[in-house]
């Protein structure tokens, strides 16, 4: 009785694939010609896939045209060959040349080689480097400090918003407040 039941299963299944296979056949044949037909009336016509002669709108107006990045108000940037990652990793190797350049009024004092070999002396040296900075920040504060004072009063005579005023208020305050505690912790630094 298993015979019967097996053999039919089979011919089932062979029957089954075989419909399988001429449907797809088919339906490959018949979208082959529905798509060769689609782009002919496309070409004929004008008018996308999915419409046709009858369906087409009557009153299209031609679309606006196409701002390209030079065109845009909105992109003022000219347009670069230059991949953005490229050229960071040449101003990183060869720096920035729109970059300002750095203008060093002091050369450092090297260390003496025998500054280096006594820990003693080396502390020295680090000493009078410090000095040499904190003199540096004390001459600069004393310039800084008037221009900083007349700009905050220019600011409020323009009527700049109070924000930034005090923004202006606080960086004077800092630097005189720094001043201030170098020369109190350091009064050589007061020497000329």
């Amino acid at each position: 009785m298993k015979k019967p039941i097996i053999g039919f299963t089979v011919a089932v299944v062979v029957l089954a694939s075989l419909a399988f296979i001429a449907r797809t056949w088919l339906v490959d044949e018949k979208a082959q010609s529905s798509i060769a037909a689609t782009s002919q009336n496309t070409t004929d016509t004008g008018i996308g896939p999915s419409l046709n002669r009858e369906q087409a709108p009557t009153n299209l107006k031609p679309a606006a045209p196409v701002l390209s990045g030079t065109d845009s108000p909105l992109l003022p940037l000219e347009p670069s060959n230059v991949d953005a990652a490229t050229s960071m990793a040449n101003a990183m190797k060869n720096g920035d040349p729109r970059a300002p350049t750095i203008i060093h009024d002091t050369v450092q004092e090297a260390a003496t080689p025998e500054e280096i070999a006594d820990p003693k002396l080396y502390a020295q040296y680090e000493a009078r480097q410090n000095m040499r900075l904190y003199k540096g920040y004390v001459k600069a504060a004393e310039t800084e400090i008037p221009r900083l004072q007349a700009d905050i009063a220019k600011a409020k005579a323009m009527g700049l918003k109070p924000e930034q005023i005090a923004e202006g208020e606080e960086k004077l305050r800092r630097i005189q407040q720094m001043r201030d505690q170098l020369a109190s912790e350091h009064p050589e630094v007061l020497k000329q």
